[in-house]
């Protein structure tokens, strides 16, 4: 196989409809209906959601199925006085430095 760039093939029942994207919350197994609230819930949850969710999409994939313009890693540490574990992604794409699209694979 080989990369494919297709949404749906990273994230689970993703759609659109030419102007809004959709994304089940059970597509992020990080967060929660409370967290995800328009009025109540907490941002950084859903960042630290989608996150999590496309690091270990990427990790799932075989070397030879991920992308070449696209990395992810992240690394985490733990403070054993407190127990808070501190996360870092680091997620690099390539652009066209003209455009800033992201630029082809081939």
């Amino acid at each position: 196989m080989a990369f494919s760039p297709v949404p749906t093939d990273w994230i689970a029942n993703w759609s659109e409809d030419g102007t809004n994207i959709t994304v089940p919350i059970a597509s992020f197994p990080e967060l929660t209906a409370a967290e995800a609230d328009a009025a109540t819930g907490d941002i950084r949850k859903i960042v630290w959601a989608i996150l999590e969710k496309l690091y270990q999409a990427y990790n799932a994939k075989a070397t030879a199925d991920r992308p070449t313009k696209w990395t992810v890693t992240k690394s985490s540490s733990v403070n054993t006085q407190t127990g808070v574990v501190t996360n870092s992604f680091i997620h690099t794409i390539y652009t066209e430095i003209s455009t800033q699209e992201v630029a082809d694979e081939s």
